[in-house]
């Protein structure tokens, strides 16, 4: 049994906050100080997304209202509570996935399905095409847990479920990519991020077909357990093509609508 130091725990830190602009996460906000101007003490201090660059900014009336604390207000943040005990519970389910001396592993799509189960903060997605089945996943999903996601090259009838009725599943935020944008500028990604601790990456689509393919090992489906490597995917591949998708403005001001 290999050894185990019990001071590795300590490096378990996963990234705390969620860009609002293009969901990527971070442990801390970049800054830039500008110098103080003639009659005042103190220089102003912005701050950014270190993913996107992003500059966050907040109304005037809440001046005595830090950043950080109104991202926290607002839900912009990748995990609450003790994360360890849901991490531990993550990573039983894989280990259990790969099957032993007993049991066969199990399929692509259960481990896909069981994984969106047990997601408690957030789910990202993108993917080349999309199946009927992998929708109302990620719709029954959003009813627990905000779900954020793009799919390019999807027909009319996929486009339609994903977007078109988003009073089914408010919390279910998807985006198609036109196919005017062109094969050598529409995302080809296949990812998916379950609460930044797990990811799923390969050639394998989130179509049934694609799923199945990956059994035979036609496909390629990688499970991603290192919450550092998460992050990398996360913040590469995802948060800059939201980032185009959502808000491409390099400004966005937090705070309460009213």
């Amino acid at each position: 049994m290999p050894g185990f130091d019990i001071t590795s725990i300590l490096d378990f830190q996963p990234p705390r906050y969620l860009c609002p602009a293009c969901r990527g996460v971070f442990s801390e906000l970049a800054t830039v100080t500008h110098r103080p101007v003639e009659g005042v003490r103190a220089g102003r201090m912005d701050y950014h997304c270190p993913v996107c660059k992003t500059h966050l900014m907040k109304e005037d009336w809440l001046r005595d209202v830090s950043i950080r604390d109104l991202l926290v207000d607002e839900g912009y943040v990748a995990h609450q509570g003790d994360l360890f005990p849901h991490a531990t519970a993550l990573a039983k389910m894989v280990q259990k996935s790969r099957g032993n001396s007993y049991t066969k592993p199990w399929p692509t799509m259960r481990l896909f399905f069981e994984a969106l189960t047990q997601a408690r903060e957030y789910v990202h997605f993108s993917s080349w095409g999309m199946s009927h089945v992998m929708i109302g996943a990620l719709k029954a999903t959003s009813m627990r847990v905000p779900v954020y996601g793009f799919a390019s090259s999807v027909e009319a009838h996929v486009r339609t479920e994903l977007c078109e009725y988003p009073d089914e599943a408010p919390n279910l935020h998807a985006k198609t990519i036109p196919s005017s944008e062109g094969i050598y500028d529409a995302p080809h990604q296949k990812i998916i991020i379950i609460d930044g601790l797990l990811a799923f990456k390969g050639s394998t689509n989130l179509t049934v077909t694609g799923m199945r393919r990956a059994d035979r090992g036609l496909d390629v489906n990688e499970v991603v357990t290192d919450f550092q490597e998460v992050t990398k995917l996360n913040n590469k591949y995802f948060a800059p093509v939201w980032k185009r998708l959502n808000h491409p403005d390099d400004k966005l001001l937090l705070g309460p609508p009213f």
